[in-house]
Parts: structure tokens; C-alpha cells; sequence
């Protein structure tokens, strides 16, 4: 099915299309001149910048009497730290950076779908599939870093004997993983949201107004399945327990 083009698309591509274009071919490139810079990129880079915005005023200089913004700030942090500690343990803190903003990309990702003149870019499954296979990489990329060549004992077991068993089905499940993180999101938003504009389209403008509300539920809790898998790879990459 076609996706209908966005305003702020339309504008973007107007605006930065041209160059984006020229810069592309110089590496032998050849985009797309009607839009070259993709819906889903446009609303993923606006969610980016609403989240380096909002959290950048907000952590501001730490004052020792908090006011309203910074005692905000420091609740996001320590959910962060409370649920990396409860995976990983007390190396969780230096992972909070990744974990954190995952979630926060995502959840803002989703619920720009709820913006009239806007949708959620995690509707487009490269978005998902771009994090998860980020995830993928960044969690063997710790578990390499922390255990070395020990490390393929994640894949083949403790003992040599069971190796060739283990290594294929470990080999096979660490590759679900990226595949399972993306479908996840990817088929929880887009039912929602293709769910509220049937209903917006077929019913009075309230009518799908509970449903946005759950959707606000469910675009968090998407967003909080996603980070804590992620948290749960890292603790399995990085344990000691191998």
C-alpha cells in the first residue's frame, strides 16, 4: 500500500532534497529525486531532535535543591538505573546511556503517530530493524570486549564435547533475537495505528478516542519491552555466567 506523503515530508525533501541528492552521487548514489530523503528518516530524525531537545533543557546544570525539571530528570534516570541494576546488576549503570535512550527514541517515535499530520516512523520496519540489529551488534560487541575469546563459550558451552549441539542453536537464537525485536514493534504499531484511522475514517472524530488512549499505553509499553530485552542481551553478553 502506497504511504501517503506528510506534510513535513513534502517540506524537508523541498528544502534539503536537492542537496541530500547531489551529496548521494558523488558516492555513486542515485536517490530517489521526488523524495529522496524517506518519510520514516524525516519523522525518526524529528523524534531524534525532540529527545536531545527536551533532555537537554531538562538536565540543565544540577542544582542541590532541585526545581520541577530537574527532579523530573533524575526520575527518568533512576527508572533507568533501577531496571538495568535489576538485569544486569550493579554494571548496569554505565549501560543506562544506551538503554535510556532507546527507550526514549522509541516511545517518542510511537507516539508521534498520535499528532495529527504525523504518524509513528516505527510503522516502517526499517526503523525497528535498524535498532534491533544496533542492539544485536552492540550487546556482542560488550560481551567481546568484557570476555574476550572466552566469549564464544556463549555460543558452544562450557565443554567441547557438546559444542557441535550447542553452537548451532545458540547460533540460531542469538539471530532471532534482531528478527523478534523488530516484528514486535513493528506489528504492535501498525495495528494500532492503521486500527484508529479506520475507525477516525469510518466513525465520529471521538469515537477513536479511547483507542488512542490505550495506544499510549501500549506505544510505552513497546517501548519498555524494548529496553529491557535489551538490557536482558547485555546482562547474557556481559555476566559471568557463561
Amino acid at each position: 500500500m502506497h504511504e501517503k506523503t506528510l506534510w513535513i515530508v513534502r517540506e524537508i525533501n523541498r528544502l534539503l532534497g536537492p542537496a541530500v541528492v547531489k551529496i548521494f552521487s558523488y558516492f555513486g548514489i542515485h536517490l530517489n529525486h521526488h523524495e529522496p530523503i524517506p518519510q520514516h528518516v524525516v519523522l525518526a530524525i524529528l523524534a531524534s531532535i525532540t529527545v536531545i531537545v527536551v533532555f537537554g533543557i531538562l538536565s540543565g546544570k544540577p542544582e542541590f535543591y532541585p526545581d520541577r525539571k530537574q527532579a523530573f530528570f533524575e526520575q527518568v534516570f533512576l527508572f533507568f538505573d533501577s531496571l538495568n541494576r535489576d538485569i544486569i546488576g550493579e554494571e548496569g549503570r554505565k549501560f543506562i546511556p544506551i538503554v535510556g535512550s532507546l527507550f526514549l527514541f522509541i516511545i517518542t517515535m510511537n507516539y508521534l503517530g498520535l499528532l495529527p499530520g504525523l504518524s509513528a516512523p516505527t510503522m516502517n520496519i526499517n526503523v525497528p530493524a535498524g535498532m534491533a540489529i544496533f542492539v544485536f551488534l552492540y550487546y556482542n560487541l560488550q560481551g567481546i570486549k568484557k570476555h574476550k575469546l572466552a566469549y564464544i563459550k556463549q555460543f558452544t558451552g562450557e565443554y567441547i564435547f557438546i559444542a557441535p549441539i550447542m553452537a548451532p542453536i545458540e547460533f540460531i537464537s542469538h539471530l532471532s533475537r534482531p528478527l523478534s525485536l523488530s516484528i514486535r514493534l513493528f506489528g504492535n504499531i501498525s495495528a494500532e495505528e492503521t486500527l484508529i484511522v479506520v475507525l477516525a475514517g469510518l466513525f465520529a472524530p471521538l469515537l477513536p478516542v479511547p483507542l488512542m488512549a490505550l495506544a499510549i499505553i501500549t506505544g510505552g509499553l513497546q517501548a519498555y519491552i524494548f529496553a529491557m530485552l535489551t538490557a536482558v542481551y547485555l546482562y547474557g553478553a556481559v555476566s559471568e555466567e557463561h
